[in-house]
């Protein structure tokens, strides 16, 4: 029985007085403060060793990997070649697997370092598989890599459904796109359009809720953007491409007035602008004159952006969210997105 309610029936019971009970109160609260607090296991430390532990011995086992490589690959026949990088790539698979539940984020982490290094040497398994004991052509030996790494990275991302591997998975998809519109032989720069296409569908896909977390979907599908476009920026019709990337996720940032995304906008831009002025306005003014006005013009949309955002909560106005979109209409955009760059790349592969 708790000491208060006991002191009260004493009470009522003459047994001692109002006074006692409150001194007895008094005192026992001052013992309780006075004691130690019970030590509670350290998980947090213990949960952060683990993780050190996990990232240390995956890098060692990568570095070994590579050791081994290094000093016996030529002594070795492709069957071993193969048996050694693929071992790997189990091995870190399997340790992922391993990593406790109940280390929360921790084993989130771990889990998905795990896996992201297990990913690589798959790669390496299967470049090896393609190369040395399939003898195929490198275009198809980039095309089975990265078609086979979109499909070992998208299943963990299913069983994880983390950030990391969706990074993976998004960046299998735009190897596999360029390597598919390789296979066409096409020209060089339509690979890039591939990527640019791929990269706009993820951002869709965020923007409608589809990805999470939408917001760094967005920015990275942005980033992604911007390299596929570089690499089509030597024709005319890949200027064109990239300056509208950059003045799409430029004004898309003030829209949702966001300074990260802004950001992107500001360094694709400064990738972009200079190869585009100079083979668009040869002349030696021409190019600082642009880029001069197009600095300007990204200096007051940052300050825009930065005085709306600090205005907003004094108005009471709710700040705009990247989320809008929902996800039925993110997926018919990205799909609209995706048969429009795939039109246009068979289009341009028949001619």
């Amino acid at each position: 029985m708790p000491l208060a309610p006991l002191l009260a029936t004493w009470v009522a019971d003459q047994l001692i007085t109002r006074e006692q009970a409150d001194r007895i109160l008094a005192r026992r609260n001052v013992l309780v403060q006075a004691q130690p607090a019970a030590q509670e296991p350290p998980r947090e430390r213990t949960s952060l060793i683990v993780e050190a532990l996990g990232y240390l011995g995956g890098v060692i086992i990568l570095v070994a990997s590579i050791l081994i490589a290094s000093l016996y690959w030529d002594q070795v026949g492709t069957s071993a070649r193969l048996a050694i990088v693929g071992g790997v790539a189990a091995v870190l698979l399997g340790a992922g697997f391993a990593v406790p539940e109940r280390l929360e984020e921790v084993g989130l982490r771990l889990r998905s370092v795990l896996w992201l290094l297990s990913t690589g040497a798959f790669a390496g398994f299967l470049g090896l598989l393609g190369a040395d004991a399939l003898n195929m052509a490198s275009k198809d030996v980039f095309l089975l890599t990265s078609a086979g790494v979109t499909a070992y990275a998208a299943g963990l991302w299913l069983l994880g459904r983390t950030f990391v591997q969706q990074m993976v998975m998004m960046v299998g998809f735009m190897l596999t796109a360029a390597a598919l519109t390789n296979e066409l032989g096409v020209n060089d720069e339509l690979p890039g359009f591939a990527v640019w296409g791929v990269a706009l569908i993820w951002l869709l896909l965020g923007w409608g809720g589809v990805l999470e977390p939408g917001r760094f979907v967005i920015v990275y599908g942005a980033a992604a953007m911007f390299i596929g476009a570089l690499t089509t920026i030597p024709t005319y019709a890949g200027i064109g491409l990239a300056l509208l990337t950059s003045a799409a996720v430029v004004a898309a940032a003030i829209l949702f007035r966001d300074l990260l995304l802004l950001a992107v906008g500001a360094i694709g831009t400064l990738l972009v602008l200079p190869s585009a002025v100079i083979e668009l306005f040869p002349g030696d003014l021409a190019a600082p004159i642009v880029m001069l006005a197009v600095g300007a013009l990204l200096v007051g949309a940052g300050l825009f952006i930065a005085r709306r955002r600090h205005a907003e909560p004094q108005a009471g106005t709710p700040a705009h969210d990247f989320s809008v979109g929902t996800p039925a209409a993110a997926i018919t955009a990205a799909g609209v997105a995706g048969a429009t760059v795939t039109a246009v790349i068979v289009t341009l592969a028949a001619i």
